[in-house]
């Protein structure tokens, strides 16, 4: 069961549908949407179960009865696969993988970037920062050396949550030469937004793009917890990190795993279990 159709499919005009504004020490979720980054009206269904619950990031709205939503989803909130929005540039795409595989790029110096180009065998560090946010200051050199370290196999690719244009290409500037971003005008910058559901910052999600798939939100935790491995982890679709290595573990310390088979089978003989598998 599905009551999509009874909520508004036009975009908040607060926010352009992207669910959150820029914020002294980060972004804040839209006061006028609460987070949605579509216009809040009731359907019928919903009234029917009494429910004011948000729209999710991915357009659904759960509680119980089937409501679903989707990165395209999302994207029809702001426009038609195509269409372009007064004020930006770019055009809507039909899918999060086409997204990335025309996403309006720069370079450090201003320049057009061809983003097929830029991430063939790669993995995409997609980084919601700006330069008010102080965290994001503190992260930055950090991200710009294991951006140029891993520069092979990794790209990362700002997406700029400054107030203006001049102080989102400064910023840029600070990240290094091999960082990337997607233009401040460009309505790829609210799509990458509005799509990864982006209410604070620092933050780093990785899309795998030769497999077409988002493989983690903490890229964060990643760079800054496992960088010498977590580039080869998301290369094999893996988070890149584990609690082990934000808890600080050193590596000599941890378990090794054992199949449970390797233990099981000879106590199952001991015990008169039958003879041990194979």
């Amino acid at each position: 069961m599905s009551c999509d159709a009874g909520w508004s499919t036009a975009a908040c005009t607060k926010c352009v549908g992207q669910g959150s504004i820029p914020a002294a020490d980060g972004f804040d979720a839209c006061p006028r949407c609460g987070g949605a980054g579509k216009v809040r009206t009731r359907s019928a269904c919903c009234a029917r179960h009494g429910d004011d619950a948000e729209i999710g990031p991915g357009g659904g709205h759960g509680h119980g009865h089937g409501h679903e939503g989707g990165a395209g989803t999302v994207f029809g909130a702001i426009g038609p696969p195509g269409s372009t929005l007064p004020g930006f540039t770019g055009t809507i795409p039909a899918s999060l993988e086409e997204l990335f595989a025309t996403l309006e790029l720069v370079d450090a110096e201003g320049d057009r970037v061809v983003a097929k180009e830029a991430f063939e065998n790669k993995v995409v560090g997609v980084y919601f920062g700006a330069s008010h946010c102080p965290a994001c200051v503190r992260f930055s050199p950090t991200l710009d050396a294991f951006t140029e370290r891993n520069a092979a196999d990794y790209v990362t690719v700002l997406v700029p949550g400054d107030k203006d244009e001049r102080s989102a290409a400064r910023y840029h500037k600070t990240l290094g030469a091999n960082v990337l971003s997607v233009p401040f005008g460009s309505i790829h910058r609210t799509l990458l937004m509005t799509a990864h559901g982006v209410y604070a910052i620092p933050a780093l999600h990785v899309w795998h793009f030769a497999d077409a798939k988002h493989v983690t939100a903490w890229g964060h935790t990643a760079v800054t917890r496992a960088p010498g491995t977590c580039v080869r982890d998301w290369h094999a679709g893996e988070r890149g990190w584990s609690w082990f290595d934000v808890a600080g573990v050193p590596k000599s310390w941890r378990c090794v795993a054992v199949a449970p088979r390797a233990v099981r089978t000879p106590l199952l003989a001991a015990e008169g279990g039958g003879a041990a598998e194979a």
